[in-house]
């Protein structure tokens, strides 16, 4: 006859009969009662099978909310204790759950609220419950992202301190609970909102717009609900090298839309007046032999200036034995040169001297450089 194991406490009948009379185990979250709530623990009933105790340093943040009477969520610690108590955490509970609610999100690409906690040169610490995760710099949107045109780190952390405290709608790029790994994207939360302001421009739309930052390579423009970016390129026909000297934040400024690409508006301010490259390189023919004189020398090439309009020759054009273009040019001088293209859309104007050195040598007239103006 096989002697009937004598049971005295909970750890004993779990490991006896398992689930198939204790429903919960070491790590599971459980249902409980709250019997009594003391300043240093909670007393709980555990789903009828034991008395339950949660000590004050597994209490929730959110304990003010919690009632005599009312079911909580809470997760278990220890089966039983010498006491013969079951011991329980409010705060593990809520890391768990908070953990379901992050695997979720980044599964499904759902945004969530955090909460900024800290800066540093790096980007934004920022809260989800007991978790902590990472707001790079590079992943704010572009409202909240610092315009520094230096790039100095302490410049960008002073842009970023003032959000701390701040709540941000972010999606999760990297969620690895073993690593203590959870990254942040402001701006990947921000194209469904950014998707419905966009729908209302469209390319060609001319507004006024306010500078909010000045940057190497170009403007931040507030447009009112929605911000630009004017790239350095498209702020005048001419070459700008310094755009602290031309723009001030807060300025008001007329823009035109050229591109809407990957929820972004791409502005220009130099396309709001006619191209005056365009006017001016009507009067090159093709073909025509112009006198221009050489600004710049490069391996390939030279650049000359016809007046108010640059043209290009390139190495090959110089003459048949050329390597080099200093063999036949030299910066500040002037020479003859054939307009071998005009390219208005790309600015660009092809020259060669060989040409004309050939034509020159066959005895043939040189062609009239400019187009004659026509009487009125």
């Amino acid at each position: 006859m096989v002697k009937e194991q004598k049971i005295e406490t909970m750890k004993e009948l779990a490991e006896v009969y398992s689930a198939r009379l204790v429903p919960f185990k070491t790590g599971d979250i459980i249902e409980v009662k709250v019997l009594e709530i003391l300043n240093n623990k909670i007393m709980v009933d555990v789903a009828g099978f034991a008395t339950g105790m949660i000590p004050e340093r597994e209490f929730s943040p959110d304990m003010s909310e919690i009632k005599e009477g009312e079911k909580i969520l809470a997760y278990v610690l220890t089966m039983e204790n010498s006491d013969g108590h079951c011991i329980l955490s409010l705060r593990r509970a809520d890391k768990e759950k908070v953990s379901k609610i992050l695997e979720e999100k980044f599964t499904s690409g759902g945004v969530l609220t955090v909460k900024c906690a800290d800066a540093n040169r790096g980007g934004l610490l920022c809260n989800f419950g007991d978790y902590e995760g990472f707001l790079p710099v590079s992943q704010l949107s572009s409202s909240h992202y610092p315009k520094v045109s230096s790039g100095d780190k302490e410049e960008i952390l002073g842009k970023l301190r003032p959000f701390v405290g701040q709540n941000f709608q972010v999606k999760i790029l990297s969620f690895e609970p073993a690593n203590n790994k959870l990254i942040f994207s402001e701006k990947a939360a921000g194209d469904i909102v950014q998707q419905e302001k966009i729908k209302k421009y469209k390319i060609g739309d001319e507004l006024e717009g306010e500078v909010t930052g000045i940057v190497d390579f170009g403007l931040f423009i507030n447009l009112g609900d929605i911000e630009g970016l004017i790239h350095i390129s498209e702020v005048a026909w001419d070459h700008v090298d310094d755009l602290k000297e031309l723009f001030k934040v807060g300025q008001k400024v007329k823009v035109k839309i050229i591109s809407i690409e990957n929820n972004r508006i791409s502005l220009s301010i130099k396309q709001m007046s006619p191209d005056p490259w365009i006017k001016s390189v009507e009067k090159f023919e093709i073909g025509s032999v112009v006198t221009g004189e050489v600004t710049r020398i490069t391996p390939f090439g030279a650049f000359v200036t016809l007046g108010d309009i640059g043209g290009l020759v390139h190495v090959s054009e110089l003459g048949d034995k050329v390597t080099t273009p200093s063999e036949v040019l030299e910066v500040g001088k002037s020479y003859k040169f054939k307009v071998l293209a005009v390219e208005p859309e790309l600015h660009k104007l092809s020259l060669s001297m060989k040409d004309v050195k050939a034509e020159t040598k066959a005895g043939k007239p040189a062609t009239k450089s400019i187009k004659k103006t026509k009487e009125k």
